[in-house]
């Protein structure tokens, strides 16, 4: 038996857990439509007033490659980001990057090939300030603050390189597990996308997109995943070399058939991307190419306080990765923090979002964390 979570919607889960939601569309220019979902009260003040963002200090969430909005309210209101930050007395916004199922197309349907002719340059480009302007023009707010987890942190430092207007929008930004550079993967995307050249194939067999039919899904869950033990259990066993061994943090009632049934969908340019980082060790634009020109982003385009947290386990965004981001940072006066994201060492990259323990071990902290960057900037 599936558990309901698996498929409702992000709206549903957050009215379900006794929060007032709202759903806000903002469109991108080059078409995509990007619904955002809105916490704008606590689970106590919405009863007593109605659900109110009015005059509230604004926190924008962004999350990860194959995730959505849901990343941020998936474990409940005691563990999940969106919840804490929103009985802390925030005005929560989380938002949805091109590609996933809450974002469309003015013009494309998600059967055009032309639909999925993107990466996350154009997250940072275009869906991310497109995104804070609205937050911006519904709050009437002229600043917020910023959490993105890896790829959300990708797109911060894009938008920062490209659009740097966007610095004057920002109070300060917090990146957890942010994927920028990622040398340690470097042989995986040189076998996978050079020696193998899976995603080319792919494509060519006219697969459109990174996306799994939830048939597919469902059978992978209750055949593969739905084992409580770690012997038998295999969606773990082969998640845990990219991302960290953690089976401690492991909420299984919770983790497999609730997080397996909402993946997303990517695009493979996305996958690509994040590849031609790996492979050439520069934080570089797509332009034209996996083998094409190399275009390192500004990052001294930043000029908003950066705290960064990694886990000591995380295998992904490793932690030697973070230190190089954190060493250009410094040079340029912009790095603010930067820490493991709790004490737990075997803490990885999905326990940024999923760990059973996620509350206590990063979540309340962070809440006091983002308290002192607004005390301090906003």
């Amino acid at each position: 038996m599936m558990r309901k979570e698996a498929y409702e919607t992000v709206p549903q889960l957050i009215t379900a857990a006794g929060y007032p939601a709202e759903r806000h569309r903002a469109t991108t220019p080059d078409g995509y439509v990007l619904q955002m979902h809105r916490i704008p009260a606590g689970r106590r003040t919405s009863r007593r007033s109605g659900p109110s963002g009015k005059g509230k200090k604004v926190v924008l969430l962004v999350h990860g490659l194959i995730g959505s909005s849901a990343d941020f309210v998936i474990m409940g209101p005691d563990r999940s980001l969106g919840y804490i930050l929103a009985d802390a007395g925030y005005d929560v916004w989380i938002g949805n990057l091109r590609g996933n199922y809450y974002t469309s197309h003015q013009n494309l349907t998600r059967s055009d090939p032309k639909f999925w002719e993107y990466s996350f340059h154009e997250h940072g480009k275009y869906d991310v300030p497109a995104q804070i302007d609205k937050v911006l023009s519904v709050t009437g707010n002229s600043k917020l603050l910023y959490v993105g987890y890896s790829m959300g942190s990708t797109s911060f430092f894009i938008m920062m390189s490209e659009r740097p207007e966007y610095n004057e929008k920002v109070v300060a930004f917090i990146g957890l597990a942010p994927a920028v550079y990622l040398n340690q993967i470097k042989p995986l995307a040189e076998n996978t996308l050079k020696d193998l050249n899976i995603v080319n194939t792919l494509r060519s067999q006219g697969m459109l997109s990174l996306a799994f039919r939830p048939e597919l899904i469902d059978f992978v869950v209750s055949t593969m995943c739905r084992v409580k033990q770690p012997e038998g259990e295999m969606c773990m066993r082969l998640a845990f070399p990219f991302v960290g061994e953690d089976y401690e943090q492991i909420d299984w009632d919770i983790m497999m058939p609730v997080i397996v049934v909402r993946i997303q969908p990517a695009s493979w340019r996305q996958l690509e991307h994040f590849g031609k980082i790996a492979i050439t060790g520069v934080f570089t634009s797509w332009e034209d190419g996996l083998f094409g020109a190399v275009k390192p982003y500004n990052l001294s385009n930043v000029k908003v306080p950066v705290t960064l947290l990694y886990g000591e386990n995380d295998q992904l965004t490793e932690k030697s990765q973070i230190m190089r981001l954190a060493k250009e940072l410094r040079k340029t006066g912009m790095l603010e923090e930067i820490r493991p994201g709790c004490n737990w060492p075997k803490f990885n990259h999905l326990d940024f979002v999923y760990a059973k323990d996620l509350g206590n071990l990063l979540n309340r902290p962070l809440v006091k964390h983002v308290d002192k960057m607004f005390n301090k900037y906003g």
